[in-house]
Protein backbone atom coordinates (compact mmCIF):
# COMPACT_ATOMS: atom_id res chain seq x y z
CA UNK A 1 0.00 0.00 0.00
CA UNK A 2 1.43 3.28 -0.71
CA UNK A 3 1.39 6.40 1.30
CA UNK A 4 -0.73 9.27 0.81
CA UNK A 5 0.76 12.35 -0.84
CA UNK A 6 -0.82 15.73 -0.07
CA UNK A 7 -1.13 17.86 -3.44
CA UNK A 8 1.74 20.85 -3.53
CA UNK A 9 0.33 23.75 -3.40
CA UNK A 10 1.58 26.99 -5.51
CA UNK A 11 3.50 30.28 -3.85
CA UNK A 12 0.98 33.26 -2.48
CA UNK A 13 2.33 36.53 -2.11
CA UNK A 14 2.58 36.16 1.90
CA UNK A 15 4.99 33.26 1.10
CA UNK A 16 7.20 35.72 -0.98
CA UNK A 17 7.19 38.28 2.05
CA UNK A 18 7.79 35.12 4.57
CA UNK A 19 11.26 33.73 2.32
CA UNK A 20 12.62 37.23 2.04
CA UNK A 21 12.60 37.33 5.95
CA UNK A 22 14.08 34.15 6.75
CA UNK A 23 16.67 33.97 3.47
CA UNK A 24 18.14 37.86 4.25
CA UNK A 25 21.55 36.85 2.76
CA UNK A 26 19.78 35.31 -0.60
CA UNK A 27 18.11 36.79 -3.81
CA UNK A 28 14.42 35.88 -3.41
CA UNK A 29 12.91 36.51 -7.00
CA UNK A 30 9.40 37.41 -7.64
CA UNK A 31 7.84 37.12 -11.25
CA UNK A 32 7.88 40.95 -11.26
CA UNK A 33 11.36 41.76 -10.31
CA UNK A 34 14.18 42.22 -12.72
CA UNK A 35 16.01 38.59 -13.04
CA UNK A 36 13.16 36.20 -12.82
CA UNK A 37 12.99 35.34 -16.36
CA UNK A 38 16.73 34.29 -16.30
CA UNK A 39 15.89 31.69 -13.46
CA UNK A 40 12.97 30.14 -15.69
CA UNK A 41 14.90 29.57 -18.32
CA UNK A 42 15.84 26.25 -19.66
CA UNK A 43 18.11 24.46 -22.70
CA UNK A 44 14.42 24.17 -24.00
CA UNK A 45 11.94 26.19 -23.95
CA UNK A 46 9.44 23.30 -23.89
CA UNK A 47 10.66 22.49 -20.32
CA UNK A 48 10.49 25.82 -18.81
CA UNK A 49 7.27 27.33 -16.41
CA UNK A 50 6.51 30.02 -14.58
CA UNK A 51 7.81 29.56 -10.85
CA UNK A 52 5.88 31.80 -7.95
CA UNK A 53 9.46 32.55 -6.47
CA UNK A 54 12.68 31.57 -7.25
CA UNK A 55 15.51 31.85 -4.84
CA UNK A 56 19.09 32.15 -5.81
CA UNK A 57 21.24 30.47 -2.68
CA UNK A 58 25.02 30.85 -2.07
CA UNK A 59 24.69 27.93 0.87
CA UNK A 60 23.38 24.96 2.32
CA UNK A 61 22.23 26.72 5.29
CA UNK A 62 19.89 28.94 3.15
CA UNK A 63 18.79 25.93 0.78
CA UNK A 64 17.57 24.51 4.33
CA UNK A 65 15.90 27.24 5.48
CA UNK A 66 13.48 27.15 1.86
CA UNK A 67 13.20 23.65 1.71
CA UNK A 68 12.00 23.24 5.33
CA UNK A 69 9.42 26.17 5.01
CA UNK A 70 8.23 25.10 1.62
CA UNK A 71 8.33 21.45 3.15
CA UNK A 72 5.91 22.98 5.87
CA UNK A 73 3.69 24.62 3.90
CA UNK A 74 3.17 22.20 0.96
CA UNK A 75 4.77 23.97 -1.48
CA UNK A 76 5.95 22.80 -4.39
CA UNK A 77 9.60 22.79 -5.54
CA UNK A 78 11.99 22.49 -7.86
CA UNK A 79 15.95 22.32 -8.14
CA UNK A 80 18.06 23.92 -11.14
CA UNK A 81 21.27 23.29 -11.28
CA UNK A 82 22.23 23.64 -15.55
CA UNK A 83 18.74 23.17 -16.80
CA UNK A 84 19.47 21.01 -19.28
CA UNK A 85 16.48 18.28 -18.75
CA UNK A 86 14.32 18.32 -21.23
CA UNK A 87 11.73 16.58 -18.84
CA UNK A 88 10.83 19.96 -17.13
CA UNK A 89 12.75 18.31 -14.12
CA UNK A 90 14.14 21.74 -13.18
CA UNK A 91 10.66 23.79 -12.93
CA UNK A 92 7.69 23.98 -11.09
CA UNK A 93 3.94 25.61 -12.35
CA UNK A 94 3.78 28.06 -9.66
CA UNK A 95 6.05 26.62 -7.17
CA UNK A 96 9.17 27.21 -5.32
CA UNK A 97 12.30 27.29 -7.63
CA UNK A 98 16.18 26.64 -6.50
CA UNK A 99 18.64 27.81 -8.53
CA UNK A 100 21.77 26.77 -7.96
CA UNK A 101 23.39 29.48 -10.44
CA UNK A 102 25.40 31.04 -7.39
CA UNK A 103 27.10 28.01 -6.23
CA UNK A 104 29.89 27.15 -9.06
CA UNK A 105 32.66 26.37 -6.64
CA UNK A 106 35.21 23.90 -7.39
CA UNK A 107 37.59 23.04 -5.12
CA UNK A 108 40.65 20.39 -5.80
CA UNK A 109 42.87 18.32 -3.75
CA UNK A 110 45.54 17.70 -5.24
CA UNK A 111 47.28 15.20 -2.83
CA UNK A 112 43.40 13.13 -3.19
CA UNK A 113 42.83 13.66 -6.27
CA UNK A 114 39.59 14.24 -5.26
CA UNK A 115 37.16 17.61 -6.51
CA UNK A 116 34.98 19.39 -4.22
CA UNK A 117 32.08 20.64 -6.58
CA UNK A 118 29.44 22.84 -5.64
CA UNK A 119 25.59 21.80 -7.00
CA UNK A 120 25.26 24.83 -9.58
CA UNK A 121 28.42 23.94 -11.39
CA UNK A 122 28.21 22.94 -14.89
CA UNK A 123 30.74 20.43 -16.18
CA UNK A 124 32.77 23.34 -18.44
CA UNK A 125 33.39 24.44 -14.49
CA UNK A 126 35.00 20.98 -13.14
CA UNK A 127 36.58 20.01 -16.45
CA UNK A 128 38.95 23.53 -16.21
CA UNK A 129 39.20 22.85 -12.91
CA UNK A 130 40.65 19.71 -12.74
CA UNK A 131 42.76 20.28 -15.68
CA UNK A 132 44.57 22.75 -14.07
CA UNK A 133 46.03 19.78 -12.02
CA UNK A 134 46.71 17.93 -14.65
CA UNK A 135 43.15 15.72 -13.72
CA UNK A 136 39.88 14.48 -15.02
CA UNK A 137 37.07 12.21 -13.81
CA UNK A 138 33.90 10.96 -15.83
CA UNK A 139 31.73 14.40 -16.60
CA UNK A 140 28.85 14.84 -19.42
CA UNK A 141 30.12 15.00 -22.79
CA UNK A 142 28.47 18.70 -23.23
CA UNK A 143 30.64 21.03 -21.07
CA UNK A 144 27.18 23.13 -20.42
CA UNK A 145 25.46 20.41 -18.57
CA UNK A 146 24.93 20.76 -14.86
CA UNK A 147 26.67 18.68 -12.74
CA UNK A 148 24.01 17.51 -10.38
CA UNK A 149 21.14 16.11 -12.56
CA UNK A 150 23.39 14.05 -14.73
CA UNK A 151 25.64 12.48 -11.59
CA UNK A 152 22.39 11.66 -9.86
CA UNK A 153 20.71 10.08 -12.93
CA UNK A 154 23.70 7.79 -13.23
CA UNK A 155 26.09 9.87 -15.64
CA UNK A 156 27.90 8.84 -18.65
CA UNK A 157 30.87 10.55 -20.15
CA UNK A 158 33.67 9.99 -22.02
CA UNK A 159 35.85 8.30 -19.82
CA UNK A 160 33.12 5.55 -19.10
CA UNK A 161 34.76 3.30 -20.87
CA UNK A 162 37.69 3.46 -18.07
CA UNK A 163 35.84 4.40 -15.04
CA UNK A 164 32.79 3.92 -15.45
CA UNK A 165 29.96 5.87 -14.45
CA UNK A 166 29.91 9.44 -12.47
CA UNK A 167 28.33 7.52 -9.92
CA UNK A 168 30.96 4.97 -10.00
CA UNK A 169 33.42 7.72 -9.46
CA UNK A 170 31.17 9.71 -6.48
CA UNK A 171 33.14 9.88 -3.06
CA UNK A 172 30.97 11.75 -0.72
CA UNK A 173 27.48 14.08 -1.41
CA UNK A 174 26.65 17.22 1.29
CA UNK A 175 22.62 17.48 1.00
CA UNK A 176 19.83 19.17 2.13
CA UNK A 177 16.61 17.01 3.49
CA UNK A 178 13.23 17.59 2.20
CA UNK A 179 13.01 18.46 6.47
CA UNK A 180 15.61 21.06 6.23
CA UNK A 181 18.54 19.14 8.19
CA UNK A 182 21.63 18.57 6.32
CA UNK A 183 23.37 15.62 5.53
CA UNK A 184 26.69 14.46 4.27
CA UNK A 185 26.25 10.73 2.52
CA UNK A 186 28.90 8.43 1.40
CA UNK A 187 30.19 4.73 1.98
CA UNK A 188 31.03 5.47 5.99
CA UNK A 189 28.01 7.98 6.67
CA UNK A 190 24.26 7.42 5.95
CA UNK A 191 25.47 4.80 3.56
CA UNK A 192 22.22 4.14 2.79
CA UNK A 193 21.20 7.83 1.66
CA UNK A 194 24.52 7.34 -0.68
CA UNK A 195 23.27 4.41 -2.20
CA UNK A 196 20.01 5.92 -2.62
CA UNK A 197 21.52 9.26 -4.33
CA UNK A 198 23.67 7.29 -6.84
CA UNK A 199 20.98 7.29 -9.73
CA UNK A 200 18.01 8.25 -8.14
CA UNK A 201 19.44 10.89 -6.01
CA UNK A 202 16.56 13.69 -7.54
CA UNK A 203 14.20 12.18 -5.32
CA UNK A 204 16.08 12.83 -1.87
CA UNK A 205 16.92 16.72 -1.58
CA UNK A 206 19.18 18.96 -2.79
CA UNK A 207 22.71 18.23 -3.42
CA UNK A 208 24.69 21.30 -2.78
CA UNK A 209 28.07 19.35 -3.06
CA UNK A 210 29.87 16.53 -4.68
CA UNK A 211 33.00 15.19 -4.21
CA UNK A 212 34.38 13.22 -7.28
CA UNK A 213 37.42 10.86 -7.72
CA UNK A 214 39.36 12.26 -10.28
CA UNK A 215 42.26 10.58 -12.21
CA UNK A 216 45.68 12.01 -13.76
CA UNK A 217 45.00 12.60 -17.61
CA UNK A 218 46.62 13.44 -20.65
CA UNK A 219 45.58 14.87 -23.66
CA UNK A 220 42.95 13.10 -25.66
CA UNK A 221 42.64 12.72 -29.58
CA UNK A 222 38.98 13.65 -30.65
CA UNK A 223 37.20 15.59 -33.63
CA UNK A 224 34.11 15.07 -35.82
CA UNK A 225 34.22 13.85 -39.26
CA UNK A 226 30.98 14.46 -41.46
CA UNK A 227 29.93 12.15 -44.43
CA UNK A 228 27.77 12.30 -46.94
CA UNK A 229 25.11 9.50 -46.49
CA UNK A 230 25.85 8.00 -49.69
CA UNK A 231 25.42 4.20 -49.71
CA UNK A 232 28.90 3.21 -49.97
CA UNK A 233 29.80 5.69 -47.19
CA UNK A 234 26.93 3.76 -44.85
CA UNK A 235 28.85 0.45 -45.53
CA UNK A 236 32.07 1.34 -44.32
CA UNK A 237 30.98 3.44 -41.49
CA UNK A 238 28.88 0.85 -40.20
CA UNK A 239 31.47 -1.90 -40.39
CA UNK A 240 34.62 0.67 -39.10
CA UNK A 241 31.53 1.08 -35.64
CA UNK A 242 31.32 -2.67 -35.23
CA UNK A 243 35.40 -3.26 -35.89
CA UNK A 244 36.43 -0.44 -33.28
CA UNK A 245 33.60 -0.97 -31.03
CA UNK A 246 32.45 -4.81 -30.53
CA UNK A 247 34.51 -7.44 -28.86
CA UNK A 248 35.50 -10.57 -30.37
CA UNK A 249 35.70 -13.68 -28.64
CA UNK A 250 37.83 -14.27 -26.17
CA UNK A 251 39.46 -10.77 -27.06
CA UNK A 252 39.53 -7.09 -26.45
CA UNK A 253 37.64 -4.56 -28.60
CA UNK A 254 40.18 -2.62 -30.42
CA UNK A 255 39.44 0.36 -28.74
CA UNK A 256 40.02 -1.20 -25.55
CA UNK A 257 37.83 0.39 -23.48
CA UNK A 258 39.28 4.05 -24.38
CA UNK A 259 37.30 5.63 -26.35
CA UNK A 260 33.92 6.58 -26.96
CA UNK A 261 31.79 7.56 -30.43
CA UNK A 262 28.52 9.02 -31.53
CA UNK A 263 27.26 7.83 -34.84
CA UNK A 264 24.48 10.09 -35.81
CA UNK A 265 22.17 11.81 -38.70
CA UNK A 266 21.73 15.43 -38.28
CA UNK A 267 21.20 18.75 -40.52
CA UNK A 268 24.12 20.82 -39.19
CA UNK A 269 23.17 24.40 -40.34
CA UNK A 270 26.63 24.98 -42.58
CA UNK A 271 25.37 21.97 -44.60
CA UNK A 272 22.96 23.89 -46.46
CA UNK A 273 20.04 21.58 -45.80
CA UNK A 274 21.71 18.28 -46.71
CA UNK A 275 21.33 15.42 -44.36
CA UNK A 276 24.75 14.11 -43.02
CA UNK A 277 26.22 11.10 -41.17
CA UNK A 278 28.33 12.47 -37.91
CA UNK A 279 30.76 10.46 -35.76
CA UNK A 280 32.33 12.04 -33.34
CA UNK A 281 35.27 10.27 -31.52
CA UNK A 282 37.09 10.66 -28.29
CA UNK A 283 40.09 8.63 -28.02
CA UNK A 284 42.02 8.29 -24.55
CA UNK A 285 44.95 7.50 -26.52
CA UNK A 286 48.27 9.18 -28.22
CA UNK A 287 47.86 11.17 -31.44
CA UNK A 288 49.90 8.20 -33.34
CA UNK A 289 47.45 5.51 -31.64
CA UNK A 290 44.55 7.59 -32.58
CA UNK A 291 44.83 8.34 -36.15
CA UNK A 292 45.69 4.47 -36.43
CA UNK A 293 42.62 3.58 -35.11
CA UNK A 294 40.40 6.09 -36.86
CA UNK A 295 42.08 5.39 -40.36
CA UNK A 296 39.16 3.61 -41.03
CA UNK A 297 37.02 6.13 -40.81
CA UNK A 298 39.20 8.49 -42.74
CA UNK A 299 39.56 6.24 -45.57
CA UNK A 300 35.59 6.67 -45.87
CA UNK A 301 36.39 10.18 -46.98
CA UNK A 302 34.27 12.56 -44.50
CA UNK A 303 33.89 15.65 -45.96
CA UNK A 304 34.85 17.55 -42.70
CA UNK A 305 37.42 15.84 -40.39
CA UNK A 306 38.47 18.17 -37.09
CA UNK A 307 40.62 15.06 -35.76
CA UNK A 308 43.28 16.57 -33.44
CA UNK A 309 45.14 16.64 -30.28
CA UNK A 310 44.18 18.18 -27.10
CA UNK A 311 43.53 19.21 -23.79
CA UNK A 312 40.75 17.28 -22.32
CA UNK A 313 38.33 20.05 -21.21
CA UNK A 314 38.26 20.42 -25.40
CA UNK A 315 36.92 17.14 -25.89
CA UNK A 316 33.37 17.95 -24.13
CA UNK A 317 33.18 21.17 -26.15
CA UNK A 318 32.36 19.29 -29.69
CA UNK A 319 28.93 19.48 -29.48
CA UNK A 320 27.64 22.95 -29.46
CA UNK A 321 24.93 23.77 -27.40
CA UNK A 322 22.34 24.91 -29.05
CA UNK A 323 20.07 27.64 -27.16
CA UNK A 324 16.33 28.78 -27.21
CA UNK A 325 14.82 25.97 -29.52
CA UNK A 326 12.62 23.35 -28.11
CA UNK A 327 13.99 19.91 -27.18
CA UNK A 328 13.33 16.62 -26.20
CA UNK A 329 15.42 13.89 -25.51
CA UNK A 330 14.01 10.67 -25.93
CA UNK A 331 16.03 7.40 -25.10
CA UNK A 332 16.37 4.13 -26.77
CA UNK A 333 18.85 1.10 -26.35
CA UNK A 334 20.88 -0.89 -29.14
CA UNK A 335 23.22 -3.78 -28.92
CA UNK A 336 26.35 -4.20 -31.29
CA UNK A 337 27.01 -4.83 -33.93
CA UNK A 338 24.82 -2.23 -35.50
CA UNK A 339 23.08 -3.31 -38.82
CA UNK A 340 23.78 -1.35 -41.87
CA UNK A 341 20.04 -1.77 -43.14
CA UNK A 342 18.43 -0.36 -39.64
CA UNK A 343 20.93 2.31 -39.71
CA UNK A 344 19.73 3.26 -43.46
CA UNK A 345 15.95 2.57 -42.62
CA UNK A 346 16.20 5.06 -39.43
CA UNK A 347 17.52 7.39 -42.26
CA UNK A 348 14.39 7.80 -44.20
CA UNK A 349 12.42 8.12 -41.41
CA UNK A 350 14.64 11.07 -40.72
CA UNK A 351 14.17 12.36 -44.00
CA UNK A 352 10.55 12.14 -44.02
CA UNK A 353 10.30 13.37 -40.41
CA UNK A 354 12.15 16.70 -41.80
CA UNK A 355 10.04 16.81 -45.03
CA UNK A 356 6.62 16.60 -43.21
CA UNK A 357 7.97 19.37 -40.24
CA UNK A 358 10.26 21.68 -41.77
CA UNK A 359 10.32 23.30 -37.80
CA UNK A 360 12.58 20.84 -36.79
CA UNK A 361 15.46 20.82 -38.80
CA UNK A 362 17.55 20.52 -35.88
CA UNK A 363 17.20 17.24 -35.12
CA UNK A 364 19.40 14.36 -34.19
CA UNK A 365 19.41 10.81 -33.87
CA UNK A 366 22.45 9.19 -32.36
CA UNK A 367 23.98 5.85 -31.30
CA UNK A 368 25.89 6.03 -28.24
CA UNK A 369 29.37 3.76 -28.44
CA UNK A 370 31.84 3.42 -25.75
CA UNK A 371 34.78 1.10 -25.60
CA UNK A 372 34.44 -2.53 -23.86
CA UNK A 373 36.43 -5.02 -22.58
CA UNK A 374 36.45 -8.44 -22.31
CA UNK A 375 38.21 -8.59 -18.64
CA UNK A 376 35.64 -6.27 -17.05
CA UNK A 377 32.73 -9.46 -16.67
CA UNK A 378 34.29 -10.38 -13.45
CA UNK A 379 30.86 -12.16 -12.99
CA UNK A 380 28.59 -14.38 -14.92
CA UNK A 381 24.83 -12.88 -14.03
CA UNK A 382 21.87 -14.16 -16.34
CA UNK A 383 22.19 -11.55 -18.96
CA UNK A 384 25.86 -11.84 -19.93
CA UNK A 385 24.90 -15.45 -20.54
CA UNK A 386 22.43 -14.72 -22.69
CA UNK A 387 24.15 -12.19 -25.17
CA UNK A 388 26.66 -13.73 -27.96
CA UNK A 389 30.21 -12.90 -26.70
CA UNK A 390 30.38 -9.96 -29.44
CA UNK A 391 28.62 -8.00 -26.67
CA UNK A 392 30.74 -8.76 -23.73
CA UNK A 393 30.31 -5.71 -20.75
CA UNK A 394 32.02 -2.96 -20.35
CA UNK A 395 33.14 -1.28 -17.62
CA UNK A 396 29.33 0.40 -17.00
CA UNK A 397 28.40 -2.85 -16.59
CA UNK A 398 30.99 -4.45 -14.03
CA UNK A 399 29.76 -2.03 -11.57
CA UNK A 400 27.67 -2.64 -8.63
CA UNK A 401 27.71 0.59 -6.97
CA UNK A 402 24.30 2.37 -5.96
CA UNK A 403 20.44 2.28 -6.97
CA UNK A 404 21.35 2.71 -10.78
CA UNK A 405 19.35 -0.01 -12.13
CA UNK A 406 19.83 -0.24 -15.98
CA UNK A 407 23.57 -1.54 -16.11
CA UNK A 408 23.63 -3.80 -18.66
CA UNK A 409 25.49 -4.91 -21.98
CA UNK A 410 23.24 -2.67 -24.46
CA UNK A 411 24.13 1.29 -25.16
CA UNK A 412 22.20 4.28 -25.15
CA UNK A 413 20.50 5.61 -28.40
CA UNK A 414 19.37 8.90 -28.51
CA UNK A 415 16.27 10.52 -30.51
CA UNK A 416 16.43 14.22 -29.97
CA UNK A 417 13.76 16.46 -31.96
CA UNK A 418 14.58 20.21 -31.68
CA UNK A 419 11.88 22.50 -33.14
CA UNK A 420 10.66 26.33 -33.01
CA UNK A 421 7.19 26.35 -32.60
CA UNK A 422 4.57 25.22 -29.10
CA UNK A 423 1.96 24.20 -31.89
CA UNK A 424 4.21 21.20 -33.20
CA UNK A 425 4.63 19.42 -29.87
CA UNK A 426 3.06 16.87 -30.24
CA UNK A 427 4.00 15.87 -33.38
CA UNK A 428 7.73 15.91 -32.82
CA UNK A 429 7.20 14.00 -29.25
CA UNK A 430 5.28 11.43 -31.35
CA UNK A 431 8.16 11.05 -33.88
CA UNK A 432 10.24 10.39 -31.32
CA UNK A 433 7.97 7.94 -29.77
CA UNK A 434 7.89 5.89 -33.55
CA UNK A 435 12.15 5.70 -33.39
CA UNK A 436 12.35 4.51 -30.11
CA UNK A 437 10.36 1.69 -30.83
CA UNK A 438 11.73 1.69 -33.97
CA UNK A 439 14.83 0.82 -31.65
CA UNK A 440 13.04 -2.02 -29.66
CA UNK A 441 11.87 -3.44 -32.31
CA UNK A 442 15.94 -4.06 -33.92
CA UNK A 443 16.79 -5.53 -29.96
CA UNK A 444 13.89 -7.69 -31.06
CA UNK A 445 15.84 -8.50 -34.08
CA UNK A 446 18.94 -9.21 -32.27
CA UNK A 447 17.36 -11.89 -30.07
CA UNK A 448 17.61 -9.45 -27.39
CA UNK A 449 14.32 -9.59 -24.16
CA UNK A 450 12.65 -6.12 -24.78
CA UNK A 451 9.96 -5.00 -21.79
CA UNK A 452 6.24 -4.95 -22.54
CA UNK A 453 2.67 -4.14 -21.33
CA UNK A 454 2.84 -0.85 -19.22
CA UNK A 455 6.62 -0.27 -19.53
CA UNK A 456 6.54 0.37 -23.45
CA UNK A 457 9.60 1.99 -25.00
CA UNK A 458 13.09 0.68 -26.77
CA UNK A 459 14.09 -1.34 -24.23
CA UNK A 460 15.91 -4.74 -22.90
CA UNK A 461 15.98 -6.45 -19.58
CA UNK A 462 18.82 -5.89 -17.16
CA UNK A 463 20.08 -8.03 -14.57
CA UNK A 464 18.40 -6.30 -12.03
CA UNK A 465 15.33 -5.88 -13.50
CA UNK A 466 15.95 -2.62 -15.19
CA UNK A 467 14.11 -1.85 -18.65
CA UNK A 468 18.06 -0.77 -19.86
CA UNK A 469 17.35 2.78 -20.70
CA UNK A 470 19.34 5.96 -19.66
CA UNK A 471 17.23 7.61 -16.89
CA UNK A 472 18.59 10.98 -17.77
CA UNK A 473 16.92 10.64 -21.02
CA UNK A 474 13.12 11.35 -21.42
CA UNK A 475 11.03 8.04 -20.99
CA UNK A 476 7.37 8.84 -22.42
CA UNK A 477 5.81 5.69 -21.71
CA UNK A 478 8.23 4.35 -18.45
CA UNK A 479 7.39 5.01 -15.02
CA UNK A 480 9.93 4.94 -11.95
CA UNK A 481 9.17 0.84 -11.15
CA UNK A 482 10.59 0.40 -14.82
CA UNK A 483 13.17 2.40 -13.80
CA UNK A 484 15.00 1.47 -10.82
CA UNK A 485 13.82 -2.32 -11.65
CA UNK A 486 14.34 -4.19 -8.24
CA UNK A 487 15.37 -1.41 -6.38
CA UNK A 488 12.89 0.11 -6.39
CA UNK A 489 11.34 -1.43 -3.33
CA UNK A 490 13.95 0.09 -1.28
CA UNK A 491 14.11 2.81 -2.24
CA UNK A 492 10.64 3.33 -1.14
CA UNK A 493 11.49 2.54 2.56
CA UNK A 494 14.25 5.13 1.99
CA UNK A 495 12.12 7.28 0.34
CA UNK A 496 9.67 7.37 3.56
CA UNK A 497 12.36 7.77 5.92
CA UNK A 498 14.27 10.90 3.98
CA UNK A 499 11.19 12.32 2.28
CA UNK A 500 7.94 11.00 3.70
CA UNK A 501 5.73 13.82 2.34
CA UNK A 502 7.45 13.69 -1.56
CA UNK A 503 8.78 16.89 -1.41
CA UNK A 504 11.30 16.00 -4.48
CA UNK A 505 8.96 14.65 -7.30
CA UNK A 506 10.00 16.11 -10.55
CA UNK A 507 12.32 13.16 -12.22
CA UNK A 508 10.56 9.50 -12.30
CA UNK A 509 9.23 10.49 -8.56
CA UNK A 510 9.19 6.96 -5.95
CA UNK A 511 6.36 6.96 -3.78
CA UNK A 512 6.71 6.50 0.06
CA UNK A 513 6.35 2.98 1.46
CA UNK A 514 3.09 3.08 3.22
CA UNK A 515 3.50 3.17 7.51
CA UNK A 516 2.20 0.05 8.87
CA UNK A 517 -0.97 0.30 10.70
CA UNK A 518 -0.48 -3.11 12.66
Amino acid sequence: MAQTIVSKRVVQELDITALRKQLPSSTVLAPSDAGYSRTIERWSRAAEKPAGVAILPTTAEEIAAAVKYASHQGIDVAVKGGGHSTAGASSTNGGLLIDLAKMRRVTVDAVKQQLHVQGGCLWADVDEAAWEHGLATVGGTVADTGVGGLTLGGGYGVLSGERGLVIDNMVEATVVLANGEIKTASKDQNADLFWALLGSGQNFGVTTEFVLQAYPQKDMFYGTMVFLPIPENMTKLVKAVNDLFSVPEGGRSKSEGRGMGLLGMAKPPDAGGTTVILFIASLNASEAEGRKLLQPFVDVGPIVNTLTCGPYPDVNKQVPAVIGMRSSMKGAAFVLPIREEFVTEMLGKYNDFNEQCDDAAASLVAWELYGTCISSCERQCADCRLLPRSYDPSKVAKSDIGCFANRGYHLNSLIMPMWSKPENDQQCRQWAREMSLMFKHELEAHGQRTSNGIEGGASVRGHKGGVGIYGNYDQYDEISRDIFGSNYPQLQKLKAKYDPTNVFNKLFPITPEAKSTL
